[in-house]
């Protein structure tokens, strides 16, 4: 009688064991299978994208989602790019890809108390990590552009445009160059010594010297240039518009340069 009870307590022991051994065995995360898939889709762009991303990888590890993006382009100075806008841009691509794998990533990231971490990398050996929590994304998926410090956003894209002006100065030997956001354009004011440096140009020219660079450069964006436009339109930029004048103020000549005539 002992030999049969003592047998039916280690049976049950053994069910009991069983039942707890199946009940804590763990899926694979679904991440892994995220990052796989979201890999994919930043190579497409990448590749679509030569002479403005290098690289991209996308892992998963202790519970966070790790995207890489390295940028080939020199204009690119990560140094220069805020978590605010990070967050803008991010919000935007969210936006854009919502739906069930979207829903997926936010919640599995909560489960697991993880983060989405964005590396950006430059050519000047610059690295930046923006990490972003799962309640976060669903804020930048719900708010409105408006709702995501959009003036920072805004100031923060105004100094990038704003460190152009030393390479516009150069190039046609003005001795000073202003930027500013004005009348929903990117406004580059260049001053020269005397009138007599732009005396062969006219309203149509000056628009044609700068219609080119800015053609030339949309180019190189490759995949990414519906990403910056969408971006600079939201921050309700409409274009560029480029400003002659010389010390004195005796003659000025204004050409502006909508996304219109860019994008033909």
């Amino acid at each position: 009688m002992k030999t049969k009870t003592f047998s039916i307590i280690v049976a049950a022991l053994a069910a009991i064991v069983a039942l707890t051994s199946c009940g804590a065995k763990q899926e694979p995360s679904a991440l892994i299978a995220q990052s796989d898939r979201i890999e994919a889709e930043l190579n497409t762009i990448a590749e679509g994208s030569p002479m403005f991303i290098d690289t991209v990888g996308v892992t998963y590890a202790d519970g966070n989602l790790n995207v890489g993006i390295a940028f080939c382009d020199s204009t690119v100075k990560v140094a220069e790019y805020s978590e605010a806008l990070v967050e803008y841009v991010l919000s935007q691509y969210l936006k854009a890809h919502t739906g069930k794998n979207l829903d997926t990533v936010i919640n599995t990231l909560a489960k697991e108390k993880g983060q989405l971490r964005i590396t950006l990398g430059d050519v000047y050996g610059t690295s930046r990590c923006y990490p972003v929590g799962a309640s976060r994304l669903v804020q930048l998926v719900k708010l409105k552009n408006m709702e995501l410090n959009y003036n920072d956003v805004r100031s923060n894209i105004a100094d990038i445009l704003a460190s152009q002006c030393v390479q516009y100065k150069d190039q046609y030997k003005a001795i000073d160059a202003e930027f500013e956001i004005k009348g929903g354009f990117a406004q580059y004011k260049l001053t020269f010594p005397r009138a007599t440096a732009y005396a062969n140009l006219n309203q149509a020219s000056l628009t044609g010297r700068y219609l080119k660079t800015l053609q030339a450069r949309y180019e190189n964006y490759g995949e990414c240039r519906p990403i910056i436009e969408e971006l600079l339109r939201s921050l309700s930029i409409d274009g560029y518009r480029f400003i002659y004048t010389d010390k004195n103020e005796t003659k000025t000549l204004s050409a502006a340069i909508p996304w219109r005539l860019i994008d033909k």
